[in-house]
């Protein structure tokens, strides 16, 4: 054997478990993003990113005003977490006929009427003097954002090609941690400059302006080839792709009966009390516990945003190199990203430190970011193309229902009875049920996405 040979026929040596780690932070073996970009174009990633970035101004700006908008209208902590349960509530509620009729007219039109609502609500807030109005203010421009996470995750789906389907999703995921930094920076700093309870009325209208920028700035956006062709095609058959005359409640139950998606309801659930209740509560937690005020916890959830960014860039890449491997450790990945924030979140509540505690939950918060990004990428792929704006839209009714609504509650009633701190502990059994039960779609994964390919 020569020595050619000899060293083609030994084995390629074992990389360490260190090397084995920092290679679970590279991309897949897809393409560049950049040279995807080359032929798909830039504008429409940028575009949507900043659309999704903007939304969380106005989400944040009521979260760090919390404690304030609280004492102006003389609520409980109840009272708070059904407004904020609500306002979610009927912005993934309308989310879901919003995404049936995304498949039927033009989604970048949809985008745009989407920013201009939301926009006159959340200058409105800043006028409501008697609580009806204020509510009346919050669910009108939760209706308005109801349709920039749906849509504009189809929209991406259609644009970019599934190699880059996990960086995409992370990009765009990425603008509502960039908003949770930003957000809660601006607002801080305007409650910095203008002190007393009041200051929250500034806030809205001056956090609308970034949002007008990027309406203007979305008027050049267009709605993808694939889209246009399934509106030329509606006159022989549905824009769900089933035969002509599928209604909607039939469009729904064909999502709701992919087995994968039924098995991580619960899972999501938990995930969407992580991203919806712990801001509001949150910010009650750091004033009441650390007796902060409106700048200091502008600069606290600047900070957490950071880690929830970096955990939504790392999971495009970690996805997708988890998926290409197995998809159904995509599920576990998620899975356990729940409950190991959950746990740490429940038990960082009862840390006396400042910056100990927001240090634990900095870590806490990166590992459940991580998740994002393979979960929109796990859900377009068990989804025929053409109803994938509308399990967008079912899933984040679930987040909003399950995690935005019972969460804030239950997370209420119990702050109310007892404190802040065991209020915010409850996460901890149901994040550890919810990653359980959210694994359990491991076993049915593949086959789902077989399934959505073959239609």
């Amino acid at each position: 054997m020569t020595d050619v040979e000899r060293s083609e026929a030994q084995p390629a040596p074992r990389p360490s478990p260190w090397a084995r780690v920092l290679g679970l932070f590279l991309p897949g073996e897809g393409p560049a993003l950049r040279e995807v970009a080359r032929t798909a174009g830039w504008y429409p990633l940028v575009i949507l990113t900043v659309l999704n970035v903007v939304d969380e101004l106005d989400r944040a700006a009521f979260g760090i005003f919390a404690p304030e908008i609280q004492r102006y209208f003389d609520i409980n902590d109840t009272a708070l977490g059904a407004i904020v349960g609500a306002q979610f509530a009927l912005l993934i509620i309308a989310g879901v006929p919003i995404g049936y009729w995304a498949t039927r007219v033009n989604r970048a039109r949809l985008l745009r009427w989407s920013a201009a609502v939301w926009s006159v609500f959340s200058t409105a807030t800043a006028l409501a003097v008697v609580l009806p109005a204020f509510v009346v203010t919050r669910l009108g421009s939760g209706a308005g954002r109801a349709g920039v996470e749906p849509v504009g995750k189809a929209f991406l789906a259609d644009q970019y090609p599934p190699t880059v389907w996990n960086r995409v999703f992370a990009v765009h995921n990425a603008a509502n941690p960039l908003g949770g930094i930003l957000g809660p920076l601006m607002a801080g700093g305007i409650g910095l400059f203008a002190s007393g309870d009041d200051a929250w009325r500034l806030a809205f209208p001056i956090l609308t302006i970034p949002t007008l920028i990027a309406l203007v700035a979305a008027r050049r956006l267009r709605e993808t080839e694939s889209q246009m062709a399934k509106l030329v095609l509606g006159a022989t058959m549905s824009v769900t792709g089933a035969p002509k005359g599928e209604g909607f409640m039939p469009s729904v139950r064909r999502v709701i009966r992919i087995p994968t998606f039924r098995r991580q309801i619960i899972g999501i659930g938990v995930l969407g009390f992580g991203l919806i209740g712990i801001l509001t509560f949150g910010s009650l937690f750091y004033e009441r516990v650390h007796n902060l005020d409106e700048t200091g916890r502008g600069v606290v959830f600047g900070i957490l945003g950071v880690a929830s960014l970096v955990g939504t860039l790392l999971g495009g890449n970690i996805g997708e190199r988890v998926f290409q491997a197995s998809p159904s450790r995509t599920i576990y990945l998620i899975g356990g990203g729940i409950a190991v924030f959950s746990i740490i979140i429940a038990g960082s509540v009862f840390i006396p430190s400042l910056p100990v505690t927001v240090t634990v939950q900095w870590f806490a918060i990166v590992a459940v970011s991580i998740c994002g990004a393979p979960l929109a990428a796990m859900v377009t792929a068990i989804t025929p193309p053409t109803l994938r704006p509308l399990m967008f839209s079912l899933l984040g009714l679930c987040i909003a229902l399950f995690g935005g609504v019972l969460g804030g509650v239950i997370v209420g009633a119990i702050t109310e009875a007892s404190n802040i701190q065991i209020g915010l502990a409850t996460l901890a059994p149901f994040g550890i049920i919810g990653g359980l039960l959210m694994a359990r779609g491991g076993a049915t994964v593949e086959a789902d996405i077989a399934a959505a390919n073959a239609a």
